[in-house]
Parts: C-alpha cells; structure tokens; sequence
C-alpha cells in the first residue's frame, strides 16, 4: 500500500473480538459483524526515521493502515465514521469488497479536556475505486499518495497531514478548476501553507454548497462574492 518501505509491512489479521470494542450498543456490535469480514493491519510507520511527533495538542508515535474486507462497500461510509474515532493514531483505512474499494482518512488531535482521548477534527472518504479494473483515477491517486512522493517529512503529523489533503485534493478537484495544480506546487514543505490551501478549498466547496440552497438574490450574490474572493486567493497560491 502507498509504496511504504518493507521494514513497515505487519500484516496482522485483527480477531473480530479485539476488532468490537465491548462498550459499543448491540445493535452497532451486530452491524459491523454482519458488515465485517476480516481487519488487517497491514503497514505500521515507527521508529524516528519519520520523526513521532508528542505535544500538547498531538501524541503521534505510529501511522497505521489498515485494509477491512466488506460484505459490501456501501458499508464503508458507516465504518469508516466509527472507526477512524476509535483508532487513536493517525491511520488509512482501504475498504473493499470483491469489486470496489475506498479510503478513509482523519485529522485527529488529542483532547483538551483528556489527553487520553482523540478528537477527530476532519474526515475524508475517497471516491470509489474498482479493485480489478484498470482505473486511471486509482493509479494517480497511488502515485500521488506514494511513500516516495510525500514531501515533507519532518513528522509523523506533518507526514500524514500531506497524504489527507493530497487525498482531498483529488477527491473534491471539480470544487476548484485549477485544484491539482497545487499536487506540484512547493506548498508541500510548509504544513502552514498546506493547511491555508485547505481551508480555502473547504471554505470554496461549503460556500458553494450554500449558493445551490439560498432563497434570494441578495444572498445569492453574497455567497458568489464570496466564491470569486477565495478563487482569487487560491490563484494567487
């Protein structure tokens, strides 16, 4: 997966019974059984080489990925919402069953009130791939998400961090016509600029979310000022 180096490969199947956590409600414990039918873990980057990174706000030793085996990938969604917050370290999920797959990922940072505990901030579930298929879409996302092509590499944050928003990008790149110009651009070595081409990309897709439910003019011309101030800043990137 992601062409991570061998020295990461685990390739651990989950027992079902460490995989439900006993605190979750019958109903929910009964969905992911009849949902579910096996976990791995396939990869697990440790060690320093790709620095952790422990602070107040994050507690990043590890970056997992997993690979969970569906009935049917329209499951994806439900799990991928339940599990990225019951994992506490910074992970990808592949979902598939035997003809699609997707790919979960999540911001997460520790909480303030309990550092024991995770919130997560951010989610993000691919478009669906073909497991078999040739897919020019899934061979650009691989290659855009490769180990080899994740710039910055300064910590396990700022490591994951590139792969969640190159995954955004290519997930959501009619929000924006010019989107996947920035795969090439040098933001990828400052996390600040990263995030400010983010947030501009999400603030874009919400205001135009917005724009397509608003009632009258004036708050329709609102919005589509709104939308040409942030593509102006997105050029100017």
């Amino acid at each position: 997966m992601f062409n991570l180096p061998d020295k990461y490969q685990v390739g651990k199947k989950i027992p079902m019974k460490d995989f439900i956590p006993k605190d979750l409600k019958p109903e929910v414990k009964k969905k992911i059984k009849d949902s579910v039918k096996s976990v791995i873990l396939t990869y697990q980057i440790m060690g320093e080489d790709i620095p952790s990174l422990v602070n107040d706000e994050q507690n990043s030793q590890v970056i997992q990925f997993y690979e969970f085996d569906l009935v049917d990938i329209k499951k994806a969604s439900f799990l991928a919402n339940l599990y990225q917050e019951i994992i506490k370290s910074p992970c990808v999920i592949r979902f598939h069953d035997n003809a699609s797959e997707v790919y979960s990922f999540a911001l997460k940072r520790l909480s303030q009130n309990d550092k024991t505990q995770i919130v997560v901030t951010d989610k993000l579930l691919t478009s669906i791939f073909p497991v078999v298929m040739p897919s020019t879409e899934k061979m650009n996302f691989l290659k855009e998400l490769s180990a080899d092509n994740i710039k910055n590499q300064t910590n396990k944050v700022a490591f994951y961090v590139e792969m969640y928003v190159r995954a955004y990008i290519l997930t959501n790149d009619k929000v924006y016509a010019n989107a996947k110009s920035f795969l090439m651009k040098p933001i990828w070595y400052s996390e600040n600029k990263v995030f400010a081409v983010y947030n501009l990309l999400l603030d874009l897709a919400r205001n135009k979310e917005k724009v397509q439910k608003a009632t009258t003019n004036s708050e329709k011309m609102q919005l589509n000022q709104e939308i040409r101030k942030l593509i102006s800043e997105l050029d100017n990137i």
